[in-house]
């Protein structure tokens, strides 16, 4: 869990999903994909949940509390 705790890891994986977020390749894309959801709808609850895993392990191991006099 070393990685989980590296800046960089975080800088890249939040940019990553960025990147990811911008649909470029989606733009009117509307044909039905999963229970006649458009393919872009799929995508962006994808984007969502792996947002929500990131955010809960940033918090777990990343964001810890510093004790008072520590910058």
């Amino acid at each position: 869990m070393r990685l989980l705790r590296n800046r960089l890891f975080w800088f890249f994986a939040f940019g990553l999903l960025f990147v990811f977020s911008i649909d470029l390749w989606a733009w009117d894309w509307t044909e039905p994909s999963l229970l006649g959801l458009p393919y872009i709808i799929v995508y962006t609850i994808l984007l969502e949940v792996v947002l929500f895993v990131l955010f809960y392990l940033f918090a777990k191991y990343y964001w810890v509390e510093q004790k008072e006099g520590e910058r």
